[in-house]
C-alpha cells in the first residue's frame, strides 16, 4: 500500500516534535518541509535528513515542487486559514494542528470555503485518543452510572509556554481549555447549549493573559459541567487531561491522574479500579493514523472540521462570556457567522 506523503507547514517547537511522529508512523512518508524561519528549516534537515531541495519557504513552493497527498499544519492559529485554503487549492488534504483558526469568524469562513474542495481537513484533537479518554467515553456509552447529571472537571498546571503564546488574552482558554471542551462534547456525545465563563490573571502569573478560568456549561439534557482550570497552580498538579468527576444516578466515575474508578450507589466501601487497553499507538500518532485511514476508505475523519468548529465554538463563546460578562448561547454565537 503507497504511503501518503505529507507536506509539513510550520518547524519550530513543536513542529519539531510532529517530525518526530511522522518519522515514527509507517504509513507516511515526509515530502517536504516549510517555514519562513531558515534556523527552523535546518533543525528540520538535522532532524529528518531531508535535503535542501525539499527544504521550503511557502507551501507555494513545496506543493509545485513534490509530489503530496496532505498537508500538516504547525503553525500560529492567525495563519491557519490562509495556509489551509492554500494546501486545498493545491489539491491536499489537510491536518490542522489546534486550535482551528485565531478567530471563530476565520473558522466559519474556512469551513464555508473548504465545501468547494473534494478534500478531507482534520483538526488535530489528540487528547480523544488516549485510552483514560477513550474508556471513559465507553463507560458512559454502557450507562454504568445510569444517566450522566453533571460533572466535575479540574485542570491545574504551572507551566511556562513561551513565545507567541504569552501574548495571548486568553492563554487557558484559547490554548488549553480547548483540549478540554473537546473532551466533554467527545464523552458526553451531546453538544453544548450555553456557558458561563469568568477568567482572571493571579498576581504571580507569568503570562501577559488571563491563565485561570472558571467556567460554568450546560449540555444538552441538561447537563451541567463546573471547571475550573489554571496554567499558574500552586501545589498538586493534575495531568493535562485534567481530573473529571461524571455523576449520575447510580454513582460516580472518577478519572484521578489518567486513572478510571468507579463508585457504585448501592455499594459501600472503596472504588472499582477500571482496567485501560494498551493503545497501539500514541495519541498524535493515533490521530494522524485516523486522518490516513479516512483518505484511504472515504470516509471523514473523527475530528473532522465540520465536528471541530462545534468545539471551537464552545472555546470562542467561553471567551465572549467572560469579556462581556454574562452567559452565552452556542447557537446564538455561531448564528452570528453562519448567516
Amino acid at each position: 500500500m503507497n504511503k501518503i506523503r505529507v507536506i509539513q507547514v510550520g518547524a519550530g517547537r513543536f513542529g519539531q516534535s510532529w517530525l518526530k511522529v511522522l518519522s515514527e508512523y509507517e504509513q507516511v512518508e515526509l515530502a517536504a518541509v516549510v517555514d519562513v524561519v531558515p534556523d527552523n528549516l535546518a533543525a528540520a534537515s538535522a532532524i529528518t535528513q531531508l535535503p535542501d531541495s525539499r527544504l521550503f519557504g511557502s507551501l507555494d513552493e513545496a506543493a509545485q515542487a513534490v509530489e503530496a497527498d496532505m498537508a500538516l499544519i504547525v503553525t500560529p492559529p492567525a495563519t491557519h486559514k490562509s495556509i489551509a485554503l492554500q494546501a486545498l487549492q493545491a489539491g491536499l488534504h489537510v491536518v490542522l494542528e489546534k486550535p482551528l483558526t485565531h478567530t471563530f469568524d476565520e473558522a466559519a469562513e474556512l469551513y464555508e470555503q473548504s465545501k468547494r474542495y473534494d478534500r478531507k481537513i482534520m483538526i488535530s484533537q489528540n487528547y480523544r485518543w488516549r485510552p483514560c479518554i477513550q474508556t471513559l467515553k465507553k463507560l458512559l456509552q454502557e450507562q454504568i452510572i445510569g444517566r450522566v447529571g453533571y460533572i466535575e472537571y479540574d485542570f491545574r498546571k504551572a507551566h511556562q509556554v513561551g513565545g507567541w503564546r504569552n501574548e495571548m488574552d486568553e492563554i487557558l482558554l484559547e490554548d488549553m481549555s480547548l483540549h478540554h471542551f473537546d473532551i466533554m462534547r467527545f464523552i458526553l456525545d451531546k453538544e453544548p447549549v450555553d456557558v458561563y465563563a469568568q477568567s482572571f490573571r493571579p498576581y504571580w502569573s507569568w503570562f501577559n493573559g488571563n491563565p485561570s478560568a472558571s467556567v460554568v456549561i450546560r449540555f444538552e439534557d441538561n447537563i451541567r459541567v463546573n471547571y475550573f482550570g489554571s496554567w499558574v497552580n500552586r501545589g498538586r498538579e493534575t495531568t493535562w487531561n485534567g481530573d473529571i468527576r461524571v455523576y449520575g444516578e447510580h454513582g460516580a466515575i472518577e478519572m484521578t491522574d489518567d486513572q478510571l474508578f468507579i463508585w457504585k450507589q448501592d455499594k459501600e466501601g472503596e472504588p472499582s479500579a477500571v482496567e485501560l487497553p494498551e493503545a497501539a499507538y500514541g495519541d498524535r500518532m493515533s490521530s494522524l493514523n485516523d486522518f490516513v485511514e479516512a483518505i484511504r476508505n472515504h470516509r471523514e475523519p473523527v475530528t473532522s472540521l465540520a465536528d471541530n468548529i462545534k468545539s471551537f465554538a464552545l472555546t470562542c463563546a467561553a471567551i465572549q462570556s467572560t469579556q462581556e460578562g454574562r452567559s452565552v448561547t452556542i447557537n446564538d454565537f455561531i448564528s452570528k457567522y453562519t448567516r
